[in-house]
């Protein structure tokens, strides 16, 4: 499973700084993370499928960072490790738990007042392709510049094949989401974690469209 985890700016995103970002970009929320969550079976399958370049080698690195859950997990049991990037910081990821004593480490609850998530259902094939974009973007700084000039127009088209050098959160997504061929009408450079929702709209109206 793939979905999309919106933060408010509650909890460790109780900041002046995030209120204000949430305000001025119109909505509830202030970042935004991609979250996959498979048994430990699905993730061994998942990994050793990608067979060539950095990607490979991050995976395989993610499998040994991952042997002792693996280990100590039984197979029912869903692992789920968070895509983030934040100001500041570089392109990283963390696994969340259910008991960890720090909300930002936590899966997230229904009834969570600090988080939403939205779920897409992505076939396996549009998964492993996202964890791979995911795995290959890894360690890009965060862009700070692009994250404050979010709403300043792009008159140039980056070509298909060039992705950015660095990124900000809702930025990250959307470039992933192109990577599965969905929002391709949607410029990753101007797209805020409150435009995610409507986008995730749409990507669900063409799922559920594709099953019927």
């Amino acid at each position: 499973m793939l979905y999309t985890l919106l933060w408010r700016p509650e909890a460790c995103f109780n900041t002046a700084f995030n209120k204000f970002t949430a305000k001025i970009t119109g909505g509830e929320f202030c970042h935004s993370e991609l979250v996959f969550q498979y048994t430990k079976r699905q993730w061994m399958e998942i990994l050793k499928s990608f067979t060539s370049g950095r990607i490979k080698e991050r995976a395989t690195s993610l499998s040994k960072r991952l042997a002792d859950i693996f280990e100590k997990s039984d197979e029912a049991k869903e692992i789920s490790l968070c895509f983030y990037t934040i100001w500041g910081s570089e392109m990283n990821l963390r696994l969340l738990t259910a008991s960890d004593p720090y909300i930002f480490n936590r899966l997230p609850t229904n009834n969570n007042e600090a988080t939403k998530c939205v779920y897409s259902l992505f076939n396996k094939e549009e998964q492993r392709v996202a964890l791979g974009f995911c795995l290959s973007e890894l360690h890009k700084k965060y862009d700070n510049v692009k994250a404050v000039l979010f709403w300043v127009p792009r008159f140039n088209c980056r070509r298909a094949t060039t992705l950015p050098s660095k990124y900000f959160c809702s930025e990250f997504i959307v470039y992933c989401f192109h990577q599965m061929g969905f929002a391709k009408n949607h410029r990753p450079e101007n797209t805020t974690p409150n435009d995610l929702p409507p986008i995730l709209k749409e990507i669900d109206n063409r799922l559920s469209s594709r099953r019927m």
